[in-house]
């Protein structure tokens, strides 16, 4: 049942379990035959030029919906539509729906989004929006962006996104929400600026007229005009009531006294409801109601698992073409949903009368979505069912692809509704909670459900070993806690006997590589990685090669090695580029490897932009290791930019970050190098000769870049506007703060340190 959704970053589309979900909800209602025009609710948009936010805000059964679909057909396909629900509160997800929407407007569009949406810490606010909002800025013409039934929301971070969505798009992007309640958006700051448009109930009203040509125009239904007056007055317009209304009064020969006892009001709403409509329905087809309004969203192989019956999808189309209280998710008349007010009642119904089957049908539900490859309606219905198993074996089979997916916050929240006590039955269990709240950033949760998996059976799962698998977590672990030893020891048992062209074990192969390298075993971190970038080449696996090629190129100019070096980052900056994975967080020494060969090039201004690039993903991964090498890095630029004081807190980071670290291999051996490239220190003769570089007074790096030149020392005071005198004093400090005792010696010290 898995339809299309577009990789990240691949530029293609992919068949991809779930999808269907992203389908439905990116398909506009259908407006139905017997709408009526409503020309002045579009009054009340304008032209919409200088208003961002469209806000339509009523209970249900106002015709929300219905009012921004016909508003949405009369824009000649510039909308995109996202109807959410409430999985959709994990923010990667909520994100990756707004660029699915936005994509069938213009094929393509996000792409870079997406890719950053699934790169691990990105800030979605901060990255991935800025990039949607990028692409829609370059698009031609006007925007309008529709989010329905946004009231199931209520993540803050999702409320945040949708806020920066808002206030910062750009010109040819509007939005419209539509909601039961005001959502908790900068709504005020909008309205005093003009650029808000409300529509309340009372403007989703039917007017007299408006009534008149529904019941009459539209319905045809033989109605007097006091009959259509009399039925505004008790429905006082409201949209549900008038429809609902109709369909009371169809067939009836004495419409006036059925209307003389209608009351428009939510109470008789619901009685009508279950009396008119539940209680008049054949028993079969009131308990496929009742069964069926447990669903989100349905289509008739799901009704038959959760029914028991075999012609759902004959029934759906006949409800549909029967009534108003079945609404269409897609063009293909495949997927339904019951109209809010029907299936709230139907809900509340089943809860009264069936509440004994309610977990047999979530159940029920969960297996057929769990077949179809919708897992996370699937999980949703588990939990429901307060089937923790089936919850379990979801996470333990699914995990991988949401946390690729960069939609964390879905998996943690199955995690919270699985007992701690359920994970010593399953180490795959374990496994995969540890390895999702490691990707959280909550490592005391990953190495707690770690130390759960450890006292589970030890079986192997799904062809996974729990040796293996759990030995590679723990090193993982250990290298975020920056344990290097803990790290190696963990993933080379992990590793032991796993063949070099295993595709699986990359991730834990770089694990190791980076514990290798932080603890002085570059030799066997290179060749590991020279086996990795062949697998990840041929696996076509760029995420893996760019960071491979990353890790190898600084090893390469470590060893002063920059031809290697420059072909190495050069075959990375090509797989990122054509892969679109500019914003990934594992492309992060491959930016700062190119920086510091930048550097070696001259070209400062470049290469503190590129570590600087490293530096910001190397800190979304959490990875220590990663930050203290961009840091040293650009410390030493700084340092040829002249700019001490910059450099000097770069390499105090660097120390504080190695500082908390239980075990931080070769660290502080590589920042006292750094030091001692970047420090200016003469040999031991007295305190004074000890100064830093960066102690050098703005006067004297002036004068010191004078020193190579054939200008004597009267010529130099000349050009400076100063004294004689005051050259000699500068020259004699400087030659203290190089450690040398001659105008050659400084000119060629200065030299070696970047300073001229």
């Amino acid at each position: 049942m898995a339809t299309s959704v577009r990789r990240a970053g691949s530029g293609a589309w992919a068949s991809i379990p779930g999808a269907v979900v992203l389908e439905t909800s990116v398909t506009p209602p259908r407006v139905r035959p017997e709408h009526i025009p409503r020309p002045r609710l579009h009054a009340l948009l304008g032209d919409g030029s200088a208003r961002k936010l469209v806000l339509v805000a009523a209970p249900p059964g106002f015709g929300k919906s219905t009012f921004l679909a016909d508003w949405a057909s009369s824009l000649e396909g510039r909308v995109g539509w996202l109807s959410l629900d409430e999985h959709d509160n994990d923010p990667a997800r909520f994100l990756t729906g707004v660029v699915a929407a936005l994509e069938r407007i213009k094929p393509g569009i996000g792409e870079r989004a997406l890719a950053a949406i699934a790169s691990p810490g990105v800030d979605l606010v901060g990255v991935a929006l800025p990039l949607l909002m990028n692409d829609v800025a370059a698009d031609d013409g006007e925007v309008v962006l529709v989010i329905e039934d946004y009231h199931v929301i209520t993540s803050p971070d999702v409320h945040r996104a949708l806020a920066y969505l808002i206030e910062r798009s750009p010109a040819v992007l509007r939005v419209a929400v539509s909601t039961r309640q005001d959502p908790p958006l900068p709504l005020g700051r909008l309205r005093a600026r003009g650029e808000l448009v409300e529509v309340r109930a009372d403007d989703l009203r039917f007017t007299d007229e408006e009534t008149e040509q529904v019941l009459i125009g539209s319905l045809g239904l033989p109605l007097s005009g006091r009959d259509v007056a009399q039925l505004q007055a008790r429905t006082e317009g409201w949209p549900a009531a008038v429809y609902l209304a109709a369909l009371m009064l169809r067939g009836r020969s004495d419409p006036g006294a059925l209307i003389e006892r209608f009351a428009g009001d939510d109470r008789y709403i619901v009685d009508y409801l279950t009396t008119e409509v539940l209680a008049r329905q054949p028993p079969e087809l009131r308990a496929f109601l009742l069964r069926t309004s447990m669903l989100t969203r349905f289509c008739g192989p799901l009704c038959d698992a959760v029914t028991g019956r075999d012609d759902s999808t004959d029934r759906l189309v006949e409800l549909e073409r029967s009534n108003l209280l079945l609404v269409p998710l897609d063009t293909r008349r495949q997927w339904y949903r019951y109209h809010h007010l029907f299936g709230d009642l139907l809900r509340h119904e089943l809860e009264a009368t069936e509440r004994a089957t309610l977990s047999e049908l979530y159940g029920r539900a969960s297996t057929w979505c769990r077949d179809a490859g919708l897992i996370v309606d699937a999980a949703g219905y588990a939990i429901a069912a307060g089937d923790l198993a089936a919850v379990a074996e979801l996470v333990g089979r699914s995990y991988a692809l949401f946390v690729d997916r960069g939609q964390i916050a879905t998996v943690v929240g199955w995690l919270e509704a699985i007992p701690e006590s359920a994970v010593g039955d399953d180490w795959l269990l374990g496994f995969a909670g540890g390895v999702v709240y490691a990707n959280a950033g909550r490592i005391d949760d990953a190495e707690r459900w770690l130390a759960l998996a450890r006292t589970a059976p030890q079986v192997t799962r799904d062809g996974q070993s729990p040796t293996v698998g759990l030995a590679a977590l723990a090193g993982t672990l250990r290298l975020l806690r920056g344990d290097i030893g803990g790290t190696v020891a963990n993933e080379r048992a992990a590793l032991a006997g796993i063949p070099e062209d295993a595709v699986w074990a990359l991730a834990p192969r770089m694990v190791l590589v980076s514990g290798l390298w932080w603890s002085g075993e570059v030799g066997e971190a290179a060749a590991i990685l020279d086996g990795a970038i062949r697998v990840a080449r041929r696996a076509d696996l760029p995420v893996d090669l760019a960071y491979a090629l990353g890790v190898r190129a600084a090893i390469a100019l470590e060893d002063e090695d920059e031809p290697a070096a420059e072909a190495f980052v050069r075959e990375a900056v090509e797989v990122i580029g054509t892969a679109g994975l500019e914003e990934h967080a594992w492309t992060a020494m491959a930016h700062i490897t190119h920086g510091a060969l930048l550097a070696r090039r001259g070209d400062l201004p470049a290469a503190a932009e590129a570590i600087e690039r490293g530096l910001v993903l190397g800190e979304r991964l959490r990875a220590w290791q990663v930050t203290v090498a961009a840091t040293l890095a650009l410390a030493e630029v700084r340092q040829r930019e002249r700019d001490p004081t910059a450099a000097r807190r770069l390499l105090a980071r660097a120390r504080d970050i190695l500082e908390t670290l239980p075990d931080a291999g070769d660290g502080f051996h590589r920042l006292d190098r750094t030091e001692k490239v970047l420090r200016l220190r003469a040999p031991r003769r007295a305190a004074s000769t000890t100064a830093a570089f960066w102690e050098l007074s703005p006067r004297e790096i002036d004068v010191l870049r004078l020193l190579p030149s054939t200008l004597s020392q009267r010529e130099i005071a000349a050009e400076l506007y100063v004294s004689f005198n005051t050259v000699r004093t500068h020259t004699r400090v400087i030659f203290s703060k190089l450690g040398v005792t001659s105008r050659a010696e400084a000119v060629s010290r200065a030299r070696e340190l970047g300073l001229i």
